[in-house]
């Protein structure tokens, strides 16, 4: 399988497979009764975005980009208050860990899954993925298995995020627009704070295949080091993790 084919995906599988945890309310349960409590997206933001350490609040910012700035500028400062972006991205990792044993225990090919990842994560550039570079440097499990996998697997997804931000910048798109023409669509718009009334991006579906097919390229090259067989056992992999989770 060649790299572009295999990149894309990675959007369906992987991406959706990592990203239900971050916002589900398990997760700000489980981050409520360890310390990291709030009255709205501070779990979020401090668990998700803490991996970039004590940096200034517009690094962070910065780094969120699809977010509306002033809501993500609220909650980051918010978080600190209640702890330090290292303790909450610690918080956030042992949860991680924790959904991928919920979800991924018993699948076939789990800890091979993990091998394909971590060899795509370690050697990737860091270059336009801040998120992913702390992800990636935070401490994994010891020993193989669903919840060092899911982690991976979170790692990953904050790659082809990398990926996407530096293609939509390319772009004439602004981070409203990309978030308006994505799946998710108003839904996401106002998760991330932005405020209604959205504009019509009816117009911007040319665009948005440009842009992910952008996504598609930068990340492909994420995936070059794998040889044909291992880009299609991922996918394979991808796809049984996707779904094995999905019926937990």
């Amino acid at each position: 399988m060649d790299s572009v084919t295999a990149a894309r995906s990675m959007r369906g599988s992987i991406g959706m497979l990592a990203m239900e945890w971050l916002i589900t309310d398990s997760t700000t349960e489980k981050a409520a009764a360890r310390g990291l409590a709030g009255e709205g997206l501070e779990a979020y933001a401090l668990g998700r975005l803490g991996v970039l350490g004590d940096c200034p609040v517009d690094d962070v910012v910065a780094a969120a980009y699809f977010w509306e700035p002033d809501t993500m500028s609220r909650v980051v400062t918010a978080g600190r208050a209640i702890m330090t972006p290292a303790e909450g991205a610690t918080i956030y990792a042992g949860i991680c860990r924790e959904w991928g044993v919920d979800r991924l225990t018993g699948m076939t090919g789990v800890e091979r899954l993990g091998e394909l990842l971590e060899v795509v994560v370690t050697n990737a550039s860091p270059d336009g993925a801040a998120v992913f570079a702390g992800w990636r440097d935070m401490p994994l499990p010891a020993e193989a298995g669903p919840g060092r996998t899911f982690q991976l697997a979170q790692v990953m997804r904050e790659l082809r995020f990398g990926r996407h931000t530096v293609a939509v910048q390319a772009s004439t798109m602004t981070p409203l627009e990309s978030v308006l023409t994505g799946p998710a669509a108003e839904w996401n718009a106002e998760l991330f704070g932005w405020p209604r009334p959205f504009p019509d991006v009816s117009h911007l579906a040319e665009q948005r295949e440009a842009v992910e097919a952008a996504t598609d390229q930068l990340h492909a090259a994420d995936l070059e080091l794998l040889t044909d067989d291992e880009r299609a056992e991922l996918r394979v992999l991808a796809k049984a993790a996707r779904v094995h989770a999905s019926e937990k």
